[in-house]
C-alpha cells in the first residue's frame, strides 16, 4: 500500500516538472472586442440575426456577471428565475435550481445575481449604451419568446437550430470565442491577431480584474464570482489590464462582475 508520503512526494514531483503557469497579461484585447460590439451585425438589435444577438448577449452578459459557463447555460427564462427592475434598472438571474456549480455544496442552491443596467449613466444617444447587458437580454428575449425554437423549452439561452435539444456549457463557450475571433477578424491590420489564444473563460478573468482594478471591494468580487477566498482569484484569475485600461476607459462605464464601472 502507498503511504501517504509517497503521494505528496509524487505531486510534488509534478509540480516541478510542470509547474502552473500564471497568466499575467490577457490573451486578447477586450476593448477590442466590445469596439465591435457596437457595430454591425450587431447592431440595431432590431435588425441583426438571432445568432448575432445571442452571441452579443451571452458575451456582455459573462462580463457583467463574472459568471462560468455553466451557469450561464443554467439560466432559465421564466418569470421566477428572470426578473427586471420595473424601471429597467437591472436584472436578476437565478440558475436552475437543480444546477450545482463548480465547488458548490451539493445541498445548496444557487444565489440569485443582480446585472445593473447601463441606462442611469449612459444616455440612449451615446454610443456606449449598446454595450449594456440589460438592454441586450431584452432585445434576446423579445427575439427568442415568439421564436418557434422556444417552443417548451424553458431554458435562456437557445440553440440556433432544432437538432440541439438544450444549451451546453460548451455553446456557451463556441459563441463567446466566435464573438471575440469575429473581433479581429473586422480588424484585420491587426498584427497581434493571429497570438491571440481565445478561451470563453478568460472573460470571467477579465470581469472580475476590471472590478478589482477599479477598486470594488474585494469581498464583492469573491461574491460575484462565487470564490470563497481571494487566492483562487489571485492565483488563476488576475490580469494585468495596464496595457488595456486606457482603451477600456475611453468607452465610457461598462458592466463588470455584477458592478458598473464607471472612468
Amino acid at each position: 500500500m502507498v503511504s501517504d508520503h509517497h503521494v505528496t512526494d509524487l505531486f510534488r514531483a509534478f509540480g516541478v516538472e510542470r509547474p502552473i503557469c500564471k497568466k499575467l497579461f490577457p490573451q486578447w484585447d477586450l476593448p477590442l472586442v466590445l469596439r465591435s460590439l457596437r457595430l454591425s451585425p450587431y447592431e440595431p438589435l432590431g435588425d441583426a440575426l438571432l445568432q448575432d444577438v445571442t452571441r452579443k448577449t451571452t458575451f456582455l452578459l459573462a462580463l457583467a456577471s463574472g459568471k462560468r459557463r455553466g451557469e450561464l447555460a443554467a439560466l432559465l427564462a421564466d418569470n421566477h428565475h428572470l426578473q427586471f427592475a420595473r424601471d429597467w434598472s437591472s436584472v436578476t438571474l437565478l440558475p436552475d435550481v437543480f444546477f450545482r456549480g463548480k465547488a458548490q455544496r451539493t445541498d445548496r442552491a444557487s444565489d440569485p445575481w443582480t446585472i445593473p443596467a447601463l441606462s442611469p449613466f449612459v444616455g440612449a444617444a451615446e454610443p456606449d449604451h449598446v454595450l449594456c447587458p440589460v438592454r441586450a437580454l431584452r432585445w434576446y428575449l423579445q427575439k427568442t419568446l415568439q421564436n418557434p425554437l422556444r417552443g417548451p423549452r424553458s431554458q435562456l439561452f437557445l440553440p440556433f437550430t432544432d437538432r440541439a435539444k438544450k444549451t451546453t456549457p460548451a455553446m456557451i463557450s463556441s459563441w463567446i470565442c466566435r464573438t471575440i475571433w469575429r473581433a479581429y477578424v473586422l480588424e484585420p491590420d491587426r498584427s497581434d491577431s493571429a497570438n491571440a489564444r481565445v478561451t470563453a473563460h478568460d472573460v470571467r478573468a477579465f470581469a472580475a480584474s476590471w472590478a478589482a482594478f477599479n477598486h470594488v471591494p474585494m469581498e464583492d468580487v469573491l461574491r460575484a464570482a462565487s470564490w470563497k477566498n481571494a487566492t483562487t482569484f489571485t492565483a488563476f484569475y488576475l490580469r494585468d489590464l495596464c496595457q488595456q485600461h486606457d482603451d477600456l476607459y475611453s468607452l465610457g462605464p461598462l458592466v463588470a462582475g455584477q458592478q458598473v464601472i464607471i472612468p
